[in-house]
């Protein structure tokens, strides 16, 4: 069996970040999209990329995702991760300095390193939202 979900991504961009938005291993064109998916398990990635150290203000922010209507604002800050990409030699430096650097950060929703953004999600989509209320 399958379901046919409607995305809206609201995002805000600093600078000029290179974005793409997939469903599973699947690219989205767009930030708003209706996908057809299989019941069972499936990840929402919000890829940002094209960051160097002459672009240090480039940033995406998560202002908000709907997800058949619902705003999943409560999913994102308990279930979704956030893997960045740290630039060199700036990583190198500040672990040098002692500062350990995240490899996974919870509910973040501040996209300032190029990164790899994960929303773990089952279909159909009620189920997964009234899993998570419970």
């Amino acid at each position: 069996m399958n379901e046919t979900i409607v995305f809206d991504i609201d995002l805000l961009i600093s600078g000029d970040p290179k974005i793409a938005i997939y469903v599973d291993d699947v690219f989205m064109n767009s930030t708003t999209f209706k996908h057809s998916l299989d019941f069972g398990n499936h990840v929402l990635r919000i890829v940002h990329s094209g960051k160097t150290n002459h672009t240090p203000d480039q940033h995406v922010i998560i202002n908000s995702i709907t997800i058949d209507g619902i705003n999943i604002r409560d999913m994102i800050w308990t279930d979704s991760v956030c893997i960045p990409q740290y630039l060199e030699p700036w990583a190198s430096e500040q672990r040098a300095q002692g500062i350990e650097l995240e490899e996974r950060v919870i509910g973040e929703t501040f996209l300032g390193h190029n990164c790899e953004w994960q929303l773990p999600f089952t279909s159909p989509f009620y189920e997964c939202v009234m899993n998570h209320v419970r």
